[in-house]
C-alpha cells in the first residue's frame, strides 16, 4: 500500500509485511508497539465487533435501555478478559 507523507499504518505484529525500497526521496521511520489489555486474538476481534455494532445501535436508537445492557455486557467481557 502506498500512502501519502505523513500518514503511518498499524498492523498486528504477527502480520507478514515488508518494506519497498525507495526510489526517491528519503524514509523517516518511527517504531513502536503497543500491548492490548486482552491478550487472545480471538476475544479481541469479538470485542472489536460488540463495540462497532454498539456504535450503529447508538447512531439508529440512541441510549436506549438494550443498547445501554449491551456495553454494561461490553465492559464487563473487558473486565474479565483484561490483563492488567
Amino acid at each position: 500500500m502506498k500512502l501519502p507523507a505523513g500518514d503511518l499504518v498499524l498492523y498486528p505484529g504477527s502480520s507478514l509485511h515488508r518494506v519497498e525500497p525507495v526510489t526517491r526521496g528519503e524514509r523517516l521511520a518511527s517504531f513502536f508497539w503497543l500491548e492490548s489489555m486482552v491478550r487472545e486474538t480471538e476475544r479481541r476481534r469479538l470485542l472489536f465487533e460488540m463495540d462497532m455494532a454498539i456504535l450503529k445501535l447508538r447512531e439508529t436508537q440512541g441510549d436506549t435501555p438494550p443498547v445501554i445492557a449491551l456495553t454494561n455486557c461490553y465492559y464487563n467481557l473487558l473486565r474479565l478478559w483484561a490483563e492488567v
